[in-house]
């Protein structure tokens, strides 16, 4: 007599390990669906999201940082600085001079003066530093005392004045500028008195 197997004692007539592989199989396969279901689903988010992010990152790119803002700037002197001046620099600035409070205007007038009045002048950027909207900046500009600066005449010397410079960089301009130092001793170089390096903030 020939007994009939059911599908429970079929089963249990099944090795275990191919039991096992069967069970592996299944579940790698929903892995494998479920996985493509995931890279599926954020390419269509991205291509959802990506005119919103476009639209953030131009509206925070408008403006430079603080530290292009100032780099920029100090490296028009070798180029226009009268634009340079009237990008980066806010035209309600708030200065803190030489002599104390100064005006925006007398700034760059004397500013310009320098430039004009030494040959081969140029602007060198050192360091800069950043801390939140502020940057530092030690630079040095240099040239041959040809012209009348300052009403000065000219002396002909060769002329080195380093500083450092502090700017409050809000929307890509500076809003209040601070300057230290011996400019006393830059006036000095300029009619011959004294050492032709000057060392003095602006």
């Amino acid at each position: 007599m020939i007994a009939k197997k059911t599908p429970e004692a079929a089963s249990a007539l099944v090795p275990a390990s191919r039991r096992r592989r069967k069970v592996v199989g299944a579940v790698t396969g929903l892995a494998v669906a479920a996985a493509l279901t995931a890279m599926a689903v954020p390419a269509v988010a991205q291509s959802q999201a990506k005119p919103a992010t476009a639209a953030a990152a131009s509206s925070h790119s408008h403006y430079p940082s603080p530290l292009q803002a100032a780099w920029a700037y100090y490296n028009s002197y070798n180029g226009d600085l009268t634009a340079g001046f009237n990008t980066f620099i806010s035209k309600n600035l708030l200065l803190h001079g030489f002599n104390g409070p100064e005006t925006r205007a007398s700034w760059i007038a004397g500013d310009l003066n320098i430039k004009a009045g030494l040959t081969g002048f140029k602007m060198t950027v050192l360091d800069q530093i950043v801390e939140g909207d502020k940057v530092v900046t030690r630079w040095e500009m240099e040239g041959t005392a040809d012209k009348t600066i300052f009403g000065i005449p000219p002396s002909h010397h060769f002329i080195q004045l380093t500083g450092i410079s502090i700017d409050r960089v809000i929307n890509g301009q500076s809003v209040e500028h601070w300057s230290e130092g011996n400019f006393g001793a830059f006036l000095d170089a300029l009619r011959g008195q004294s050492q032709v390096t000057a060392t003095a903030s602006k």
